[in-house]
């Protein structure tokens, strides 16, 4: 879908001349290769556009065509002057709409823009909502329409910021905050003392190895030459760089977070907290004591990026997403935002930073969902950093004179690789989107949106043709992948829906009973957690909670209180509140916490109220309230002991080419797995994974 443009917006034409088989040699660089200021080899297509997977379009031939200084001058203060004029008519109408329709409460939500459907297909979904002196901004779409139609939330979400605390005391601030990662060095507490005895060390290094590297967190280490540094610090610390240590204590973070209470007591000896608190401080000042930030490094970067990948368990807050920027911006300073290969690095180096660099930017482009903001900056569709190769660690060595080609089968890079994709495709959707925003008629049609999300799952197929879902981390890759495939079909087909119509999400084409049944069979494996197998990727689940799927079903339930599937969103509901919405061991919960908290109360209020008569629409008995009461719905109803490995594959049709044959001889050992293995199951893994 992305079509290189010039300056005008005119698509260009593809260069078809061709002698031999050749492109002529008098021919100018692609368009791309152009842009980006790298030689191109002028072949069709070129080797930088094909290995960035981006189409490969030549300039038109004969002369080049120059504009004169003074048109381009001309055109710059036309455009200029049609923007003051556009800004000019919406300040006026949102200065009326606001002066018209202001809330009574002193909490303010502010929409430019949105105050009439008339209006809402000419700006962004911007939203701010603010009090006295705190603001909160967010562009996400659903949750704007959410805020935009139960303005009460609002306040909600601005009460506890805007507390008083008496002067004798101070604010409470989580142990689990991200602020320490900014400390200030203190030198005499070095960063030695906060290794653990070594043998435990050494249990913390294998958990990371099973638990979390290329499994349910993305690839950054490359084994063979980063066990050496971590042992050199287990074994020698006094004698291992800074940035040695920083790489210990994310890891030794990263690895408790991913184990529960019994197994890590067991490694422990006690408790997980204090040391979880102990390698934090550990972390934060060898990063401190190295001066990260004034010369960071490609270790110091990775052990930066794992901690914030598991401070999200027990810290939701908005600090790890600006700290996430921070890290983006220390990759840009060493140059990681370019591709080695161009800056006359060696291959493994350039491929061990790009998989830094993507990682930082698929953690970016996540925003959306956890904090109501989405992204505008669209780096991951406009960097010119070729994507990691789908290689094992082993395939790579420091000495190595060019990279190795990439693998068809399943290796330690195949799901990092995977979720890039579907990041990207989101991205690229919403760049397709914003263009409803300068004008209702140019919104993009559905057929569009189905058309980008049949290529995106093309692609990821082609990556699991060889995937073994009797392999555990294969089997993880697998339902993850097609799970997030349809957890983004949906959430944008809901976002598209708003945008085309412009419409509220009281809609009767939004509330729709198949979309809420669509949206629990989404949710069904977060609850049910039977797969022995996946278990020890289960932590990921706290990390990444599914805000915009619980979203849809709470405002669902707000708009229709009654419904064959009410029972069943209800249990739903309660279940994810009670184990990945909230825990009392986490800390900074983002704003969407307090939405989705709001928006429960009101629908347990128009239920109540629609139990009792009160209601527009039948009334109907709810079991999850009183167990005890007979639920008049519970044929739809999906039991809550299910195995969620039941009716899987059959259920969706994303991966139904696969062709997959659990009894072939080329797989060795499946017999005993087989036997409690089923095809038609929900995807399990989704229910450990975001």
């Amino acid at each position: 879908m992305d079509m290189d443009t010039d300056a005008d917006g005119a698509v260009l034409d593809h260069r078809n001349a061709e002698q031999g088989g050749r492109l002529t040699s008098n021919l100018r660089s692609c368009i791309s290769c152009n842009r980006k200021k790298i030689r191109c080899d002028k072949k069709l297509p070129c080797t930088a556009c094909t290995r960035s997977d981006k189409q490969c379009y030549y300039p038109p031939a004969g002369p080049r065509t120059r504009r004169t200084k003074m048109t381009m001058m001309e055109e710059m203060a036309s455009r200029v002057s049609s923007l003051e004029k556009s800004l000019t008519i919406a300040r006026n109408q949102a200065s009326s709409a606001a002066t018209s329709s202001a809330p009574a409460s002193d909490s303010t939500v502010t929409t430019p823009g949105m105050h009439s459907s008339a209006s809402r297909g000419m700006t962004r979904d911007d939203i701010l909502v603010h009090k006295g002196s705190s603001s909160q901004y967010f562009n996400e779409i659903l949750l704007s329409r959410v805020l935009e139609e139960e303005q009460h939330i609002g306040s909600a979400l601005t009460a506890q910021a805007t507390a008083t605390t008496p002067r004798t005391e101070h604010p409470s601030i989580s142990p689990f905050s991200p602020l320490g990662i900014i400390s200030s060095p203190f030198f005499a507490q070095t960063p030695t003392t906060f290794h653990p005895p070594k043998l435990v060390a050494m249990k913390l290094w294998n958990v990371y190895l099973n638990n979390v590297d290329c499994h349910a967190c993305q690839k950054l280490l490359h084994i063979p030459t980063d066990e050496a540094r971590v042992f050199l610090a287990i074994d020698k610390p006094n004698e291992s760089p800074l940035e040695n240590h920083a790489l210990c204590f994310a890891i030794y973070y990263c690895a408790l977070v991913a184990l529960d209470d019994t197994e890590a007591y067991a490694i422990l000896g006690g408790e997980r907290a204090p040391h979880l608190l102990n390698f934090k401080v550990g972390l934060e000042q060898a990063l401190a004591q190295a001066d990260y930030l004034d010369r960071p490094t490609v270790t110091s970067l990775r052990a930066l990026a794992i901690y914030l990948a598991a401070l999200r368990v027990n810290n939701r807050g908005r600090g790890i997403w600006v700290l996430n920027s921070l890290a983006i911006r220390l990759a840009q300073s060493i140059g990681i935002h370019r591709d080695g290969a161009q800056l006359g690095l060696s291959p493994f180096q350039s491929e061990i930073r790009r998989r830094l660099w993507w990682h930082l930017l698929s953690r970016d482009g996540r925003a959306g969902e956890d904090y109501g903001l989405q992204s505008t900056e669209y780096l991951l569709l406009s960097c010119d950093v070729q994507l990691p190769l789908n290689v094992d660690d082993t395939d790579l060595y420091p000495d190595m004179k060019e990279l190795p080609p990439e693998k068809k089968c399943w290796t330690g890079m195949t799901f990092d690789l995977i979720n890039i994709e579907l990041v990207k495709t989101a991205q690229r959707l919403a760049s397709l989107a914003t263009s409803s925003y300068s004008s209702p008629e140019s919104a993009p049609s559905e057929d569009v949106r189905k058309s980008v999300m049949d290529q995106s799952r093309e692609r990821i197929q082609e990556r699991l043709k060889n995937c073994n879902p009797v392999i555990p981390q294969q089997r993880m890759t697998l339902f993850c992948a097609s799970w997030l495939l349809r957890k983004l079909d949906f959430v944008t087909r809901q976002q598209w829906s708003l945008l085309r119509h412009h419409s509220s999400p009281r809609s009767e084409d939004f509330a729709t009973e198949e979309n809420l049944q669509e949206a629990l069979e989404l949710l069904q494996p977060r609850i049910v957690k039977s797969d022995d197998l996946l278990k020890p990727y289960a932590w990921a689940a706290k990390a990444y909670p599914q805000y915009h799927v619980t979203m849809y079903v709470l405002w669902h339930l707000c708009i229709k209180p009654d419904g064959p599937s009410t029972d069943r969103a209800w249990r739903a509901v309660d279940a994810l509140f009670s184990t990945e919405l909230w825990h009392e061991t986490t800390a900074g919960y983002g704003p969407k916490s307090a939405v989705l908290e709001a928006l429960k109360l009101k629908a347990l209020s128009l239920r109540s109220r629609s139990r009792h008569g009160n209601y527009s629409s039948t009334s109907q008995t709810d079991s999850s309230v009183d167990p005890s009461m007979n639920s008049t719905h519970q044929s739809t109803s999906v039991p809550v002991n299910a195995n969620p490995t039941d009716e899987f594959l059959a259920s969706t049709q994303d991966f139904s080419d696969l062709g997959f044959d659990l009894d072939s001889d080329d797989w060795p050992n499946c017999d005993t797995l087989v036997q409690g293995y089923q095809y038609e199951g929900q995807g399990s893994f989704s229910s450990f994974y975001e």
